[in-house]
């Protein structure tokens, strides 16, 4: 039989993704990649529990890319610190990063030909996401999430607070105190002298470092509130709650960033009263709060007001070109294959029924949806199958 008209029995009856798929596992022989797959992003990317398979929107999309480009894949479990390190560092080692990932310019700078990791680049822009915050709901009872500092708290640093709120767990709150006793070891030295410094001169040292270590009169009594705000550890939404603590920290009121390891970690300090505000994507922070809303059969008051407008998060892949040189080009023409013919749309909808996209994640899909275009001239001998002698059997 003449092989292009193979070819073309095979075309009318497979998928067009389906028929790149095979002719590409033909030529680079079906190679295994390693897939770095988030386990705790959803709605996006996560693993169940009990069956410990993967499942969300990016899944879907990376499992059908990596299938288009040819390749066979290996998922391995990557959490917060093992992401951050990959990419940082390339630690880990993956030919692929199954992630909702930021583009940054200084991630960018970091894959560049004289940044850290120059193997790895980001894959076309496959989402883009809204990054704000929730805070707790107006009158809801989080006495470890905001409030008064204790009488003699004075003025101290983030990591005395929540050591202090580790310390009146299971205490009322009317009863809570201060830990640990501020200026108790300037207070001990002024009561008991240094044998080794005796006379004026030892008694002038001394006074002179209490007086140094002592707040000025009053002082103490600026810092009367904290609010402590969760964010995931690695992600660009660090920065933001940083900024804006920094920023809303006076007029005695003490704000302490904090980092948590996940978003299941984040939901659980939130809902249980100890997060004043929790920063992320917000398809993220509302599946999070919700998958614990189901788990503890509770509900979590969350306050989504102030996520009404946010910053503009595009997400992507990350690829390396580490052990197959062209895996990128592959899987960035695997992805926009898949805007072109509807599979990202279909993905979409299945996984975020009833959702209206916002104005820039539709104008994202509109511009990946590059046209298909026609094939190029082939310089391939089977094309002489056109002229094939009449009488030829097939």
């Amino acid at each position: 039989m003449c092989p292009l008209f193979t070819k073309l029995v095979l075309a009318a009856l497979l998928p067009a993704h389906a028929l790149t798929s095979a002719a590409h596992a033909d030529t680079i022989g079906g190679e295994e990649i390693t897939v770095g797959v988030r386990s705790d992003a959803r709605p996006f990317i996560w693993q169940d529990q009990n069956t410990k398979g993967y499942n969300g929107f990016f899944w879907d999309i990376c499992t059908e890319a990596v299938q288009r480009a040819g390749y066979r894949l290996k998922a391995v479990n990557v959490n917060t610190g093992k992401r951050a390190e990959f990419l940082r560092a390339g630690s880990g080692d993956y030919d692929l990063l199954c992630d909702p990932t930021t583009i940054t310019l200084k991630r960018m700078q970091n894959f560049a030909y004289n940044g850290g990791v120059p193997y790895l680049e980001f894959s076309p822009i496959v989402f883009v996401a809204n990054g704000s915050y929730v805070k707790q709901q107006l009158r809801a009872i989080a006495p470890k999430a905001a409030g008064d500092l204790p009488k003699g708290a004075g003025k101290p640093t983030c990591d005395e607070i929540v050591a202090w709120l580790g310390q009146v767990e299971g205490e009322k709150t009317e009863e809570w105190k201060w830990w640990p006793a501020p200026n108790l070891q300037a207070a001990d030295s002024e009561k008991t002298p240094d044998p080794a410094t005796n006379g004026f001169l030892g008694w002038f040292k001394r006074k002179f470092k209490l007086t140094l270590s002592r707040s000025p009169q009053g002082e103490d009594e600026q810092t009367k509130t904290f609010e402590i705000w969760g964010y995931v550890e690695g992600s660009t939404s660090q920065l933001t709650a940083e900024q804006q603590a920094k920023t809303g920290s006076k007029d005695g009121l003490m704000i302490c960033p904090r980092a948590m390891n996940s978003h299941d970690d984040a939901a659980k300090a939130f809902c249980s009263g100890s997060l004043a505000r929790y920063y992320g994507d917000v398809d993220m922070i509302r599946a999070a709060l919700a998958g614990y809303s189901e788990d503890t059969a509770s509900r979590c008051a969350a306050d989504f007001t102030p996520a009404a407008a946010g910053s503009y998060e595009p997400y992507a892949f990350v690829v390396s070109s580490r052990h197959f040189p062209d895996f990128p080009e592959r899987i960035s023409l695997a992805l926009y294959g898949m805007f072109e013919d509807g599979t990202v749309e279909r993905l979409f909808t299945g996984h975020f029924p009833g959702t209206q996209k916002s104005q820039h994640l539709g104008t994202l899909f509109r511009i990946n949806s590059i046209p298909a275009g026609s094939e190029p001239p082939s310089k391939d001998p089977l094309l002489a199958c056109f002229r094939c002698p009449v009488g030829v059997a097939f």
